[in-house]
């Protein structure tokens, strides 16, 4: 099973302990892919496109952040505005992620 992990984390190779270990420990597993970001994105234009191609690609969709003031990273909330598209993700006609395994990290 093919697994993405979506890190969103602003401060993860500046500040962070814990979700940066958990990324480099998975980073290395078979069949998984680290995509931040962050590191992506620092401009915060997201490649729609792309993100829809990578979502297809994988089985289970992992969300890697740091829980913030009840919430995620900006760049977090706005992927899931951009990318999670109704028509495509919801919606009528939106079944492309059907199937698929979900998770919080």
């Amino acid at each position: 099973m093919r697994t993405l992990v979506i890190v969103a984390h602003p401060g993860l190779h500046e500040g962070s302990r814990i979700n940066r270990e958990l990324t480099e420990t998975v980073r290395h597993h078979h069949e998984v892919t680290v995509h931040d970001l962050y590191q992506r994105y620092p401009d915060g234009h997201i490649d729609i496109e792309a993100e829809h191609q990578l979502l297809l690609q994988h089985d289970r969709i992992v969300f890697q952040f740091p829980f913030w003031w009840y919430s995620s990273p900006p760049l977090l909330k706005h992927w899931f505005d951009e990318v999670l598209t109704f028509g495509w993700a919801y919606g009528p006609g939106g079944d492309k992620l059907q199937g698929k395994e979900w998770g919080i990290a």
